[in-house]
């Protein structure tokens, strides 16, 4: 078993850490050797002269993973803007071979390797490549992390056309609350609306939970609240089993 599965959204600031780091916590406390990568992460940090992806840091923090940085996100740039506009800017250069690299490396320690995006699925990464080209050209499944509220009906429904044009497997959608007030009127209904019109597979809500932070690397609860919360032992038998 060898498997790449993007973990992309819907828009920046969905919750893709969260889902990635803790359906990866989930698979490992199942004995289930998964692997976690974020190829390319804007808007770091800088610190004693190193840069520090926060995200980076949560995925290992949640997972337990010990792989160094030019494995597990081989490209850190500071400036919080899509990466291809941050080589502009002045960030280092940087090419899909070094992604290629670190996901091959990952691949020989674990089988299954869960890879956070950068922001949606169509987000430029260089001034040739989107996000949706690394996924094509990895030959990655897709699962889509959205909004439970009001307008993701066509952001979702939207991603999940694009997946699709790209002829790659869409495993399915996950939805991700991160806000405490983050229900509305149509909250109640977008899911089943989305699965009706797309026939995507719907793994569940993720609820919000003020004890998880991305930015100040508190893992809290999360790998239980996905376990009570995303349908885990669907993505193993969809994902792990009968992508095979």
């Amino acid at each position: 078993m060898s498997s790449t599965i993007l973990i992309t959204g819907t828009d920046t600031g969905v919750g893709k850490t969260v889902v990635t780091a803790g359906l990866a916590g989930a698979l490992r406390a199942r004995g289930i050797n998964a692997g976690v990568m974020k190829p390319v992460a804007s808007g770091c940090t800088v610190a004693g002269g190193e840069i520090i992806s926060p995200d980076t840091d949560f995925l290992r923090a949640a997972t337990g993973v010990t792989e160094p940085d030019f494995m597990v996100t081989p490209v850190m740039l500071e400036p919080p803007v899509a990466p291809s506009v941050a080589a502009r800017m002045g960030a280092t250069p940087f090419t899909f071979a070094q992604i290629r690299e670190g996901l091959v490396d990952l691949l020989e320690r674990h089988p299954v390797v869960l890879m956070e995006g950068v922001g949606g699925f169509l987000v430029p990464v260089t001034d040739e490549m989107l996000m949706s080209d690394i996924a094509e050209k990895l030959r990655a499944s897709v699962l889509i992390v959205a909004r439970p509220g009001l307008g993701t009906i066509n952001h979702t429904l939207l991603t999940i056309e694009a997946v699709q044009m790209r002829e790659l497997r869409l495993a399915g959608v996950v939805f991700c609350q991160t806000r405490e007030d983050e229900r509305d009127a149509s909250t109640g209904t977008n899911v089943a609306e989305i699965e009706h019109i797309s026939g995507a597979y719907m793994f569940g809500t993720l609820p919000f939970d003020p004890t998880i932070s991305v930015e100040q690397c508190r893992v809290g609860a999360l790998v239980e609240l996905v376990e009570e919360h995303l349908d885990v032992e669907g993505f193993i038998r969809r994902e792990l089993t009968e992508a095979e």
